[in-house]
């Protein structure tokens, strides 16, 4: 069983017209699981994480189909035909799991996706955040930490709801059940936000990592290593999850677009 983090060496950075991406990941099977089902998507103007979920049968397929239908995707340049793009992926591996669900009789593969996509908007770069399940996309920047997503989750809407904490949250036995999945019975309708693209660092991850270490956790990893390679920050997120327990799969993808402007190596070889 492989403990430590596995790290991609430094990507070279992808230039768009007005921007530069530097993107990086790192992945663990962790301390617990024998299997590795979380996938990854690391291939600007794109980031994406997903989380086979282990409760039920082939859950590293459910998340392979849904990577495989992101990496067929052609976003265009905007937003709003990455808006068209995700669902349209969303929906042709939630029809392929369904599939699956439908020849077993009700057996299962079920995943998660979170990601972002880079694209002009109206007006400027904006990066969309998609989601669906309880795997999380953050923000970086200015030395604070913002969560983008909100888990499609029970326990979240426990907590909307006044009937649980925030602490009590994070050790209820029904933290893991998810209220919209891709390939299961539940909903798989993502959620998009719109962020401007400004230098920020954007952090999408599996509950590997949002489990085992707080936004107070997360914050202080990040600021620590800021001036770092994408990889680097990734790693040390997977680190730090794995010294906390590592009770799960932990995956986690880096990205930063850096407005042209701001960007010292722009026109460099």
């Amino acid at each position: 069983m492989n403990m430590m983090s596995k790290v991609k060496e430094k990507r070279p950075a992808w230039h768009a017209e007005n921007m530069t991406i530097e993107t990086g990941h790192a992945t663990a099977v962790g301390h617990v699981r024998t299997k590795q089902e979380d996938r990854y998507l690391d291939a600007a103007p794109v980031i994406a994480v997903a989380d086979g979920m282990g409760g039920l049968d082939r859950g590293d397929y459910a998340a392979e189909t849904m990577i495989a239908a992101l990496e067929d995707c052609t976003f265009g340049g905007t937003t709003a035909e990455a808006r068209s793009a995700i669902k349209a992926a969303i929906t042709k591996a939630d029809t392929k799991l369904a599939k699956v669900r439908a020849k077993k009789n009700g057996g299962e593969s079920g995943t998660t996706i979170v990601g972002a996509v880079l694209g002009r908007g109206t007006a400027r770069d904006c990066w969309l955040i998609f989601h669906v399940g309880d795997s999380r996309l953050y923000t970086f920047e200015d030395g604070s930490l913002q969560q983008l997503t909100c888990d499609h989750s029970l326990v979240q809407e426990l907590m909307e709801t006044g009937m649980l904490t925030e602490a009590q949250a994070r050790i209820d036995p029904r933290r893991s059940i998810v209220t919209r999945a891709v390939g299961t019975a539940v909903s798989s309708q993502p959620d998009f936000r719109l962020v401007e693209a400004r230098g920020q660092l954007l952090i999408a991850c599996s509950d590997g990592i949002s489990d085992e270490l707080d936004d107070e956790d997360i914050a202080w990893i990040i600021s620590e290593n800021a001036d770092k390679d994408p990889s680097e920050i990734a790693t040390a997120l997977v680190d730090a999850a794995l010294e906390m327990g590592g009770h799960d799969n932990a995956t986690v993808v880096v990205a930063r677009a850096i407005p042209a402007s701001m960007d010292p190596t722009r026109g460099k070889d």
